[in-house]
């Protein structure tokens, strides 16, 4: 048998044909009631209108199933082979120059869409001798000089004709959906190594500069011991809390740096976020989830970071006690997180939520826009703040190879 592709890629191309393949079985199927019609004006057709209905009945069947069947029709080419067959034992049935022949080309058009290059090379001359086959048993016995062009050259030609157009928009559609995937890639990779530069950014703004104090004062310490020992004191206890706040941003850092794991599903991720905040800062927060919302891989990394700056957020301008409520839904091919709080509401310059270069309201809107999405923020003095992130929900999954080679 003709061995056209791996099984682990075929499903791939199939669910990035099905959109197409559907719109073809579509003027298949009309092309059936064409024919129906057809023999139906016809006397003595019975046996053939039950052919053509089971037919229809096998179309539908294809647009209804395609990731099932589809995945057979590219990887069993001789289930290509059997239906071409069936629509040239109809042709010979009818006439070979008749609505019929509609069918034969449709379906030349879904075999070059479900096979490569090299398969269609095997299935061009089939469709061709099929055709002069039928078309030697049906023709007329006295033939005009235009009849036999078109029996012999035109029909042959546009056969093949299909064919190859089938075969080329199968592989734009996949060349586009590669493309795709390079892409989705390039924009995941761009936002891991934003991210450690912001990371780089806060380790260097803030606890760089607190070891840097920590080492200042430790040399000066022998000096106060003999000069002053009181002062000694001071400066020690100052060391000590030093050493803690930087013990702190250090904890801070490296949570942010686990946060950055996107590979899970979306509720996994902010659950996991929403838990590891509350550890951190001792607060509560409700957590509601609705529907199955799913995104792609490079979606789901830019929710996870802007999630974690909200609830930073949260925790640094707002007073204890605030009740935070974190909800994530899926809704029309959109995926959205709201973080909502009942403090006292942001202030007027919402700039100044971002201080000392964390990630701020500006950063979160352009992780959003970087995957076609869009972060609001929505305030009123004393009665919180919301905010509200919508992204693309995820029409595939994400590519295995990608993670694969993202992770090394």
């Amino acid at each position: 048998m003709l061995q056209l592709a791996p099984s682990d890629d075929a499903f791939a191309r199939v669910q990035a044909l099905g959109a197409i393949a559907r719109t073809l079985l579509a003027v298949r199927i009309t092309c059936l009631l064409l024919v129906t019609t057809w023999l139906a004006l016809q006397h003595g057709r019975p046996g053939l209108l039950v052919a053509l209905c089971a037919g229809a009945g096998w179309l539908l069947l294809l647009m209804t199933c395609w990731s099932t069947v589809g995945l057979i029709l590219c990887t069993h080419p001789a289930v290509l082979a059997t239906d071409a067959l069936l629509g040239f034992l109809v042709l010979a049935d009818t006439a070979p120059v008749s609505p019929s022949l509609l069918m034969v080309g449709t379906g030349a058009m879904l075999t070059g869409l479900c096979l490569d290059r090299r398969g269609t090379a095997y299935f061009a001359p089939l469709f061709v001798a099929g055709w002069l086959l039928v078309y030697s048993q049906g023709a007329p016995q006295s033939l005009t000089s235009a009849q036999v062009f078109v029996g012999l050259v035109l029909v042959p030609v546009l056969l093949v004709g299909a064919m190859v157009a089938g075969v080329g928009i199968r592989d734009a559609t996949l060349d586009a959906e590669a493309s795709e995937r390079r892409l989705r890639g390039q924009v995941r990779a761009a936002g891991v190594a934003e991210e450690r530069a912001r990371l780089a950014r806060e380790m260097h703004d803030s606890l760089v500069k607190s070891l840097h104090g920590v080492a200042m004062m430790a040399d000066a310490l022998p000096a106060w011991v003999d000069a002053s020992p009181d002062r000694a004191r001071v400066q020690a206890h100052t060391i000590a809390d030093t050493i803690k706040r930087a013990t702190k941003e250090s904890r801070e850092l490296l949570v942010a740096m686990r946060r950055a794991d996107a590979t899970a599903a979306p509720p996994e991720l902010v659950r996991t976020i929403v838990e590891r905040w509350r550890v951190a800062t001792g607060r509560q927060a409700d957590l509601v989830v609705e529907g199955r919302p799913t995104l792609p891989t490079e979606s789901a990394y830019e929710l996870a970071a802007i999630l974690g700056e909200a609830l930073e957020n949260v925790d640094r301008h707002t007073p204890a006690g605030t009740r935070v409520t974190v909800r994530l839904r899926d809704q029309d091919s959109w995926v959205t997180l709201q973080v909502e709080d009942d403090g006292t509401g942001a202030p007027a310059d919402i700039a100044g939520l971002s201080q000392h270069g964390h990630f701020g309201l500006l950063g979160m809107r352009e992780r959003a826009a970087r995957v076609g999405g869009a972060v609001l923020l929505e305030s009123a003095a004393g009665h919180g703040v919301r905010m509200t992130a919508r992204l693309p929900a995820a029409l595939d999954d994400p590519d295995p190879d990608l993670l694969a080679e993202e992770g090394r």
